[in-house]
């Protein structure tokens, strides 16, 4: 990436067979929604987050369907990389904070920590987009 820019991350995420969490708007307001937080990082700064949409799972004993994210999806960053930034690599981390259910049972919140690492690079370096069809489906504002 360069400096000045703005650039669009993918968190991909995988979950055990029979595992779903709650999305990131579970219509229960007892469940915990799946959150994605970025540290604050030097020369780096957030603009979205974006979640895939969710999906309906009946769960035994509910009335209604939760609203969840099944066992693969996507979650979407935008940055912006500040115009000074030195060529080099910069850590980004990052949290997802989620609840995980099974065909009966919602288990007690969890969390996973990751970590970007972004290349920042001179502007006269050329760039390559790296799959395009992942981002292509998440809908970013910007």
């Amino acid at each position: 990436m360069h400096a000045g820019t703005n650039v669009k991350l993918a968190l991909r995420v995988s979950l055990p067979d029979g595992i779903h969490v709650q999305s990131d708007k579970p219509r229960d307001p007892m469940l915990i929604a799946t959150r994605l937080t970025v540290e604050p990082t030097a020369g780096i700064s957030t603009s979205e987050i974006v979640y895939p949409p969710a999906t309906d799972f009946a769960q035994k004993g509910q009335t209604t369907p939760l609203a969840v994210f099944d066992q693969q999806f996507v979650v979407g960053i935008a940055v912006a990389v500040a115009g000074d930034a030195a060529p080099g690599v910069v850590q980004l981390p990052v949290r997802l904070r989620y609840q995980a259910c099974d065909a009966t049972t919602c288990y007690a919140p969890a969390r996973q920590d990751a970590t970007f690492a972004l290349r920042v690079v001179p502007q006269q370096t050329a760039l390559t987009r790296v799959e395009p069809a992942l981002f292509s489906r998440l809908h970013f504002q910007q």
